[in-house]
């Protein structure tokens, strides 16, 4: 009898922990569901900005453009309308629905996109680009807002990991489109049915929950000299900004003319590979496998792991492969290194946008990553620019130099913090 007692206690034990397993599961899923459903609105937002990276500093002339120069302030303007645009964006949160927020940004984006087809001269396309970057605004500080409500200390990693890596799959689209398909049936074609696709989106949205930023309510509460004298967060900042000109910037934006002066074409099996295809393969083999690695390291610095570790490894890391760019390799090792340099960017973002929301206390949240959103569209809008100019007067070798010595100064800076008390940030981003 007493057998039989302890056994049935047992088993009730072993039905409680499953139920109690299965209830966080349920929460966990409920928590991710949202989170996924806007990085795949984010990926069809991102088809038709993507192309361009890759199309428009090849096929140039035939948008109506007089130089590679106008091609790099295209590409940074959509960023440098996003400065003045958070900060009001942040506040119209407080007042409107993430969901709401989605709905005005994909109209906007199908309606850019679709244009991209018929632009002709630089004012046309300038126009163009910094309505889609109001847009973009828009989706990014209301996924950014989204996860930091969903998420906690314990898998906010995991869950920036994890937007990253499918919204990237957008990037990836575009990218390959870029390459090949805009060559095969012209932008106009390409950029019509990315346009559709971004409409067609727009009942997944309803999908979002119809929630107020909770945040960003508090927004007004924090000053700006409370977010600039934390040291920690000076680091962050500095540490985003030169990340994104260096490498988000001016290495993406300039990566099919590196490989076109390199060498302008490449034969595979008999087959001639231009540069822009080539560029598309490394940058969609790249989002592809971002997207099983951005959730991974994201995890992993949630974990004993720490997110500076993995900072300082993926610094120093990108600045010995932007160095190795420079040397008179085989064609396959030199292509290597450049796909390693763009997954090394990935772990970078990922990083660094968990690193940032970890700091400070709730209230404080939705200002901070308004600030490092304003910081890191400051670095990625100037890199295409200063890239494009630094190659015209330093040449490209000596660009790419730089950007190592840069990448490495931080990697030992953040090497040297270690030691730097910081009370801001929780023990999980020491």
């Amino acid at each position: 009898m007493q057998r039989r007692n302890r056994t049935k206690r047992r088993h009730k034990r072993k039905f409680i922990l499953l139920r109690l397993t299965m209830g966080q599961s349920h929460v966990r899923d409920s928590r991710r569901k949202p989170i996924i459903l806007m990085a795949l609105i984010t990926a069809v937002s991102l088809f038709g900005d993507s192309m361009l990276y890759i199309a428009l500093p090849i096929h140039w002339k035939e948008a109506g453009l007089n130089s590679l120069v106008e091609v790099g302030i295209l590409l940074s303007v959509n960023r440098f309308i996003r400065l003045p645009l958070n900060p009001l964006i942040s506040w119209l949160y407080t007042k409107m629905s993430i969901r709401f927020g989605l709905i005005i940004a994909i109209i906007i984006v199908g309606s850019t996109t679709v244009l991209y087809g018929w632009a002709q001269g630089f004012v046309f396309w300038l126009i163009l680009r910094c309505i889609w970057g109001l847009a973009w605004s828009i989706i990014r500080l209301g996924a950014y807002l989204m996860i930091i409500e969903s998420s906690t200390n314990e898998n906010r990693g995991h869950f920036m990991g994890t937007f990253t890596g499918l919204s990237k799959i957008g990037t990836l689209v575009g990218m390959l489109t870029g390459g090949f398909f805009v060559e095969w049936f012209g932008i106009r074609d390409v950029t019509f049915v990315f346009g559709v696709l971004a409409f067609m989106v727009l009942p997944v949205v309803f999908q979002i929950p119809n929630s107020r930023n909770r945040t960003g309510s508090e927004r007004s509460k924090v000053t700006r000299s409370f977010l600039i004298k934390q040291p920690m967060l000076t680091w962050i900042l500095l540490t985003v900004f030169l990340v994104m000109l260096c490498l988000d910037g001016m290495i993406t934006a300039t990566l099919s003319h590196l490989i076109d002066v390199r060498q302008s074409n490449l034969s595979l099996y008999g087959a001639i590979i231009g540069a822009a295809a080539m560029a598309g393969i490394l940058q969609a083999s790249r989002l592809a496998i971002g997207v099983f690695l951005s959730p991974w390291v994201g995890k992993k610095s949630d974990g004993k792991w720490g997110r500076r570790p993995v900072l300082i490894i993926a610094l120093l890391l990108a600045s010995v492969f932007v160095s190795i760019v420079q040397f008179d390799l085989p064609l396959a090792v030199w292509l290597f290194n450049l796909l390693a340099i763009l997954l090394t960017s990935s772990i970078l973002f990922v990083v660094m946008d968990a690193f940032t929301s970890d700091i400070v206390a709730d209230k404080a949240k939705a200002a901070t990553i308004t600030l490092y959103l304003i910081v890191s569209d400051i670095g990625a809008a100037f890199g295409p620019v200063l890239g494009y100019l630094s190659e015209r007067s330093l040449g490209l070798s000596t660009t790419y130099w730089i950007s190592a010595a840069v990448l490495f100064l931080l990697s030992v800076g953040w090497a040297f913090s270690a030691k730097m008390k910081s009370t801001n940030l929780v023990p999980l981003a020491q």
